[in-house]
């Protein structure tokens, strides 16, 4: 019964996310055709009509979109609950997936520490190159996660460009790593 719960909660979550997506596209695209609407000359009758019908449809799709939203509910949330109690299940059973799961969920448990420690140390770095922040803080930011950095050794915008870009692409192993240890969760779950 589990199971099937967890693949119906599964279509709606995915379908949650995707009208999600087209409802910021849909937002974007009425934010353009109000700028359109503003930018038309209001002596153009024609051009103001047009304008005006096409800011109308977009706001109807949206309609449609946050329509649909509304019929999906809380589809994530409640995915994420079902995959929280089968978790828990296997964890507790003789299944081999529960000693899997539980070390991806300790893995998880890590990301969730790490990877804002090396958002919060690039976020430093890019406003010290904006002249927001002191480059103290930035270098002790840098030295918690374990990085030997003198501040004197930073002291050029490139050696701080290049640090930043050097955090931010352990941010993005960080975020991949974690895209990945959740999808692998999520199939030993539905497996």
């Amino acid at each position: 019964m589990i199971d099937e719960d967890l693949r119906t909660a599964r279509q709606r979550a995915h379908r949650w996310e995707k009208l999600r997506e087209r409802r910021a596209v849909m937002a974007g695209l009425i934010r353009e055709a109000r700028q359109g609407l503003e930018a038309v000359d209001v002596w153009d009758p024609e051009q103001v009509a047009v304008e005006e019908a096409r800011l109308a449809a977009y706001r109807m799709l949206l309609a449609e979109v946050e329509r649909e939203l509304a019929e999906v509910g809380p589809a994530r949330d409640l995915y994420q609950e079902l995959l929280a109690r089968e978790e828990r299940r296997l964890a507790l059973s003789a299944d081999p997936r529960g000693a899997e799961l539980l070390e991806i969920g300790r893995l998880l448990a890590e990301l969730d520490v790490e990877l804002p420690a090396w958002e919060c140390a690039r976020a430093a770095g890019v406003a010290v190159l904006r002249g927001d922040e002191a480059m103290g803080e930035f270098v002790a930011k840098v030295q918690a996660l374990g990085m030997t950095v003198e501040a004197a050794g930073v002291e050029g915008t490139d050696a701080v460009h290049d640090l930043v870009e050097r955090l931010g692409e352990r941010c993005h192993e960080l975020e991949r790593l974690r895209y990945r240890l959740r999808t692998r969760r999520e199939e030993v779950l539905l497996a």
